[in-house]
């Protein structure tokens, strides 16, 4: 059971909070047990994707990912069904996700302490 959960559920680049969520869950796992839910149109930040024009304010954040591993989060899961319908591949993601159905999602959702949705 996490404490936090965070669930990245924008499209990378169409905001800051994507970049936003990713500092948080990195600064909140020195204080807490973290897992990371993406789902939704979410599932596009696990690709390396560059932003949309050259000089956008927002920079390409997802390699930030990888670093998962060494601030000690390890849940790390995707929405199945968000996973299919965007017709996604394991080979083109920046780290591999733990793929959940809906049920599944419903159970991480209560049984985390706390949910921030980014």
């Amino acid at each position: 059971m996490a404490d936090l959960l965070f669930l990245f559920s924008q499209r990378p680049h169409s905001s800051i909070y994507p970049q936003e969520a990713l500092d948080a869950a990195l600064a909140g796992s020195a204080f807490a047990d973290i897992a990371i839910l993406f789902l939704d149109a979410g599932v596009l930040q696990l690709l390396d994707t560059k932003p949309p024009y050259p000089l956008s304010p927002r920079k390409a954040f997802q390699r930030g990912f990888a670093a998962f591993s060494d601030y000690d989060i390890h849940g790390v899961y995707c929405c199945e069904t968000a996973f299919r319908q965007f017709q996604l591949e394991d080979k083109s993601l920046i780290i591999q996700p733990t793929l959940v159905t809906r049920s599944e999602i419903k159970t991480h959702l209560a049984s985390a302490k706390q949910v921030l949705s980014f």
